[in-house]
């Protein structure tokens, strides 16, 4: 692990601004996407959108949006386009009726609960 500490720009002052850089003025890079829809123990379904290059067995990100957010985020886009320079390949979990469909079970997506992300790196895990 590498430790550092962070100092900001002086440009760069207060939280709102560091808050709004990033959908406001950073510029917005679309990567393609395939998506996959992985069919839950309890009939109901998660999307994860690939990023398959670098194509083969290069190392895997697993990508976890923040709240409301989906793929189509300007974070894990950006993000995505990172792991692809460094030679990875990436996947983003959109969490349940995040990925632009509503989802069927009444269980809705809930941060602080994690099965679905551990059921999820349990089927990454075995591929």
């Amino acid at each position: 692990m590498v430790t550092a500490d962070y100092r900001r720009p002086w440009w760069y002052r207060g939280r709102h601004l560091q808050t709004l850089w990033g959908p406001l003025l950073r510029r917005f890079v679309r990567v393609p996407l395939r998506r996959e829809r992985l069919h839950t123990p309890d009939g109901d379904f998660l999307d994860l959108d690939w990023l398959d290059s670098p194509p083969g067995r290069a190392p895997l990100v697993l990508i976890l949006h923040g709240l409301e957010g989906s793929s189509r985020s300007h974070y894990v886009s950006g993000l995505l386009k990172e792991t692809a320079v460094l030679g990875l390949r990436g996947v983003v979990l959109n969490f349940r009726s995040c990925g632009g469909e509503l989802n069927r079970a009444p269980r809705l997506y809930h941060s602080g609960e994690t099965s679905d992300l551990d059921w999820v790196i349990g089927r990454l895990l075995h591929r």
